[in-house]
């Protein structure tokens, strides 16, 4: 049989430099059908809920459910947190863990459950920092685990530990002192403590540890990575960036691979879990439109899926949990707060279901800006490939006479076209399943 190639040659545009317009540039790949990769396991595709910490979040149990359903995820991502759980166990019905467990029973969606929160009511536990805390702490941690196991959960050790507001700034630089709660040493000390436990108690389990909040250069997590043995799971967040250029999929992308670097530089690939990213859509201080949060988080879905080590992406979170268009930290949702879909809600449909179908990808990046994926299933090829931003352009042409059906993620398809017009939407081709060999040419 002849091999089925994609040859594809890509150009773009640079932005106006103070001397002149940069001449374009191209690129020529060649893709073939055979060289598309199965992932190891399938990525799990997940959002952000707010049903086990108190607050108001405005959470409805039967809407999320739906809304989970309707996006067709894995996954939700929720706190159990330690003093709750005490107060659950004491008396179900008074504790917010009530909401949770019934969440939990509601839903087929796999939960990925933070053990963590400082209790107020022990010494030095909060957060737990010489050994009694530390053993309390995994205490808890094996009864929540023996009281959710049945719900088959991810677990994850604490939720962002180098993150604390009571500092300025609350992130620490680098691993920081024996002095500093937020340091990489006690983190480390906690999760030592408490994996061999977890592991006796629920040896099947996938448990993480990490999830690291701001972190500038991974110092922090490169000074935790070395001491554990249990895979990292990650938050990356570039809303608030001052250059505004980087608030994209594409810094997130580039921040993930430069730690996957850092992590293998002495071994293959380390797994990685992002259980954290997103962008809000409030009006101010870091404006964000609703449309470039639709083409962000479509943009890390897909590249999630063609890159093995990325082995989970939870997008932060599934609704807003306010009216306020000036709160930020409330308006992440890729719903609003009564419930009406933004532009996200399509884009992390369609995305999540194009990724479903597919059983080999292979992800080329010819230029910094400018991505080419190539997914292969029972429907043939296809292509998806997207510019960072509206500041960068390329165009996707087909170097033959035929013409393929093309559209931009959640629009309606597009006229019978050799050449096609690129930019942050991701465009998809689909290119007939009979054919054996397919050359394409994206030029500007």
């Amino acid at each position: 049989m002849r091999k089925t190639a994609i040859v594809i040659c890509l150009a773009w545009a640079a932005l106006l430099l103070a001397s002149g317009a940069k001449a374009a540039e191209m690129r020529n790949l060649v893709v073939l059908k055979q060289e598309l990769m199965p992932r190891p396991a399938p990525l799990i595709a997940g959002v952000g809920v707010h049903f086990g910490i108190g607050g108001e979040h405005h959470y409805e149990m039967k809407p999320a459910a739906q809304r989970l359903d309707e996006l067709g995820v894995d996954s939700y991502r929720d706190d159990l947190p330690w003093p709750d759980f005490e107060l659950w166990s004491r008396t179900p019905a008074a504790s917010h863990l009530a909401r949770l467990f019934s969440f939990m029973q509601m839903t087929t969606k796999r939960p990925l459950l933070i053990l963590g929160h400082g209790n107020p009511m022990l010494p030095n536990a909060d957060p737990p920092l010489n050994d009694p805390a530390r053993r309390a702490f995994s205490d808890f941690a094996v009864r929540a685990v023996r009281a959710t196991h049945g719900f088959d959960p991810i677990y994850e050790i604490w939720n962002e530990w180098n993150l604390r507001f009571t500092f300025t700034p609350p992130w620490i630089i680098g691993a920081g002192g024996p002095d500093d709660p937020r340091a990489a040493v006690h983190y480390v000390d906690l999760v030592r403590t408490v994996l061999p436990d977890l592991r006796k108690a629920a040896p099947e389990a996938t448990l993480l540890a990490g999830a690291v909040g701001v972190d500038q250069d991974w110092q922090w997590t490169r000074a935790i990575a070395s001491g554990l043995e249990a895979p990292l799971s990650v938050h990356v967040y570039n809303h608030c960036e001052p250059d505004e250029s980087r608030r994209t999929a594409t810094d997130v992308i580039d921040r993930l691979e430069t730690l996957q670097a850092m992590l293998s530089a002495k071994g293959g690939p380390q797994p990685l879990y992002l259980t954290e990213f997103g962008w809000p859509t409030a009006r101010s201080p870091c404006v964000i439109s609703r449309e470039a949060q639709a083409d962000n988080v479509a943009q890390v879905l897909f590249w999630s899926a063609a890159t093995p080590w990325l082995k989970g992406a939870w997008v932060y979170e599934l609704k807003d949990q306010d009216r306020n268009p000036d709160a930020l930290e409330a308006n992440f949702g890729l719903y609003d707060v009564d419930g009406a879909p933004k532009p996200a809600v399509c884009a992390v449909r369609e995305a999540v279901a194009l990724i479903k179908q597919a059983d080999g990808f292979k992800l080329e990046r010819p230029f910094p800006h400018v991505f080419v994926l190539t997914m292969g299933g029972p429907f043939g090829l296809r292509i998806v490939s997207w510019t960072t931003s509206p500041a960068f352009s390329a165009s996707l042409a087909l170097e033959e006479e035929a013409t393929v059906r093309a559209r931009s993620l959640c629009a309606a398809q597009l006229q019978d076209a050799r050449r096609f017009a690129l930019g942050p939407r991701p465009l998809i081709l689909d290119l007939p399943p009979d054919r054996q060999e397919v050359r394409l040419v994206v030029q500007e």
